[in-house]
């Protein structure tokens, strides 16, 4: 059987996550959210599992209107706390100009944004319902941080730390 890469070898880190870090899939981000939960969260690659998707929190904050990805991620996260127990962190990142939040407008319609004039407002409600939500059923002295991510003039990306309580 011939190996994919010439029998080169990657390492296998072992250790125990001790965060779950939910966040868009928007591939310009990805190196922001890297860098930032390895500088800013102090979570080292092994110590965190991270959970990629569409629109961060998106699918969480509407479990009637995307009843299947509400279920799907949601049971990762109770699996993921049940496998680890050691998990004292849920960390939930939403960013501007997310373009899955763009297309939820766009199916659901004006509703999305009712009581919301601009779609970052929506979206940090998102964040602050997701965590409470996910509050009601974690247990153990975990604690969910949620953060938003801005694109600044300079075309670079400045993490916010939204409270759970304004």
């Amino acid at each position: 059987m011939e190996q994919a890469s010439g029998g080169r070898t990657y390492a296998l880190v072992e250790t125990t996550p001790r965060a779950i870090v939910i966040h868009c899939s928007d591939p310009r981000f990805q190196k922001a959210f890297s860098d930032f939960v390895h500088a800013e969260l102090q979570l080292k690659d092994g110590e965190y599992i991270p959970l990629v998707v569409s629109g961060g929190v998106a699918s969480l904050s509407e479990p009637l209107k995307l009843p299947k990805e509400f279920k799907f991620l949601k049971e990762r996260i109770e699996l993921f706390l049940e496998w680890f127990k050691e998990i004292d962190r849920i960390v939930l990142i939403n960013h501007e100009d997310c373009r899955y939040y763009d297309a939820m407008k766009a199916t659901l319609g004006n509703i999305f944004l009712q009581h919301f004039p601009h779609m970052g407002e929506r979206q940090v409600r998102d964040l602050k319902a997701v965590a409470t939500m996910l509050l009601g059923y974690v247990s153990g002295g975990r604690r969910v941080e949620l953060y938003f991510a801005h694109i600044t003039p300079e075309r670079a990306v400045r993490f916010e730390k939204i409270p759970l309580n304004k």
